[in-house]
């Protein structure tokens, strides 16, 4: 592991499995089976809420984007992909300030459904993005 941190470790294999899935495009038992082994009790319901259509990437014309994910209490929740952010309650209390998961259910869900590109794709105007971005919407 060397100077690694636990949670980079475990980003980095989930950026692999995810490449992989990307790659093949396919979530195969292996690839479930290290998803399961990596994200443990959140991957069903990531799964589900990427199964239901429930994650929306909102593109603008300018290239940026942002995910609307709606999870399982119909609460809608925006995801920053690259950044790695939810805006959840789970993401502030497990992720943020108790450190005890690197990631939450909305995320995992988005980080999935960008690799399986099972995604809604909605192309907006930059004021659209921009209310998305400050939680307007």
């Amino acid at each position: 592991m060397g100077t690694e941190t636990p949670k980079t470790y475990i980003m980095s294999a989930l950026q692999n499995v995810l490449r992989e899935i990307q790659t093949s495009n396919n979530l195969c038992d292996a690839a479930l089976g290290k998803i399961l082994n990596l994200c443990g009790g959140m991957t069903i319901p990531a799964l589900s809420i990427m199964d239901k259509k429930l994650v929306h990437k909102f593109t603008c014309l300018d290239g940026r984007s942002v995910y609307q994910v709606e999870g399982a209490n119909g609460n809608i929740y925006i995801c920053l992909k690259d950044e790695l952010y939810c805006n959840c309650l789970s993401y502030k209390n497990s992720v943020i300030l108790k450190q005890t998961n690197f990631i939450c259910k909305h995320l995992l869900a988005v980080l999935l459904a960008s690799a399986l590109r099972t995604h809604v794709e909605i192309v907006k105007d930059n004021d659209t993005l921009n209310r998305l971005l400050a939680f307007e919407l």
